[in-house]
């Protein structure tokens, strides 16, 4: 009885533990060079930054000289945008309006790896001014 009790035990485990296997979802974040399907900006990335040049005027932001200001920031997989840093270009209270501008961006075609939907590490200049 005590060897049909364990044996049950045994089994019972195994199959949980093969479940959660299974469930656990992939939160790797790709390098962008190294994946099958880029992630894209809906209609290019000049409209990307006309996007950003729009907004960042409606911030009350003017842009005095034409610059770049580089970014860096994860495409998830359902095409939102995370992680985002402003590594060089502007002050800290221009940087704060930069990545809200960037997070209430419409949504980007999601990279792919192998055919499933992958977070992407995306590093990209933005040009502000004209």
């Amino acid at each position: 009885m005590k060897k049909t009790i364990l044996i049950f035990l045994i089994i019972l485990s195994s199959s949980s533990f093969s479940q959660s296997l299974e469930k656990q979802e992939d939160n790797t974040i790709y390098n962008l060079a190294g994946i099958d399907v880029k992630p894209e900006y809906p209609d290019g990335l000049k409209q990307l930054n006309a996007y950003v040049n729009e907004n960042y005027l409606k911030s009350g932001f003017e842009s005095e000289r034409k610059g770049k200001i580089y970014t860096l920031f994860v495409v998830e997989k359902d095409g939102t945008l995370s992680d985002i840093k402003i590594l060089r270009g502007v002050d800290l209270e221009k940087s704060k309006a930069l990545i809200q501008i960037l997070k209430n961006s419409p949504k980007w075609k999601p990279g792919k790896q192998n055919g499933k939907l992958v977070r992407v590490l995306y590093a990209l200049p933005l040009i502000i001014g004209s």
